[in-house]
């Protein structure tokens, strides 16, 4: 029966270890990347396959319920909160420099944020609007359109995007201060706010919002402990070849 003779290469061994340890790590970690992708996507199309959402009492029961709710169909009944601010949030477009319409919006006792329509540059005021009509002459309006849950600003996009400037009411995260939600009474919905479409008929003949979001964690996974395996192959061509490898 043969037996194996193998002499390690202290200093390529060490090596060796350092690189695989981390290759694994890496490989890992894109497998709890993967599990993390994979729910996201299965709750976001619960979500958008749900029946829309009727009022804003609808809205805070799913809430409660912890449903998921992003990118989900919603239509109510509401009024521009009077006095209060309207945010200006930049939007990426062709053909010019566009601010979408953030304003707060009362229905049903409660107080959402909603971007309720864009103006270009020259529309856009230097500082932020206040619906002025009273609310005896403010008549309700219709609002159909996606319920959006906000995510914090990440670390590096915080150092990349310009920086809010609230005396020309410029903003190009949504909430970017963090301050939006405190100008409204409670209750609101903070973290929550609706991406009104205009001219929409109804939230059940609204089109399903089906975010893209990438699902490659698993080809990274691979391709991580490929790199291991790879590395671990050619640390024992190089012992068979210096004869420190041997099957006697």
């Amino acid at each position: 029966m043969r037996k194996i003779k193998f002499q390690p290469m202290p200093g390529l061994t060490i090596v060796l270890v350092i690189c695989v340890t981390i290759l694994i790590s890496l490989g890992v970690w894109q497998y709890q990347r993967l599990q993390w992708k994979t729910a996201l996507l299965a709750e976001v199309e619960a979500s958008v396959s749900a029946p829309p959402l009727k009022g804003l009492d609808a809205l805070s029961e799913a809430i409660r319920q912890e449903a998921p709710i992003d990118f989900r169909r919603i239509a109510f009944t509401g009024k521009p909160q009077n006095g209060g601010s309207i945010y200006h949030l930049y939007s990426s477009q062709t053909g010019g420099i566009y601010w979408d319409i953030i304003e707060p919006i009362k229905s049903e006792g409660r107080y959402i944020l909603a971007k309720t329509s864009e103006v270009n540059a020259q529309q856009k005021t230097t500082a932020p609007n206040t619906v002025i009509a009273p609310d005896s002459l403010s008549a309700p309006q219709s609002y159909i359109g996606y319920i959006r849950k906000t995510y914090p600003m990440g670390r590096v996009e915080s150092w990349v995007k310009p920086k809010a400037n609230i005396e020309s009411n410029r903003y190009f995260y949504f909430d970017q201060n963090k301050n939006w939600y405190e100008t409204l009474p409670t209750p609101n919905f903070e973290g929550y706010y609706i991406d009104v479409v205009e001219k929409a008929q109804s939230a059940e003949t609204l089109p399903v919002k089906r975010p893209e979001i990438a699902n490659n964690h698993f080809d990274y996974m691979l391709t991580w402990w490929s790199f291991a395996l790879i590395f671990v192959v050619i640390y024992l061509i190089l012992h068979r070849r210096a004869g420190r490898l041997q099957f006697v």
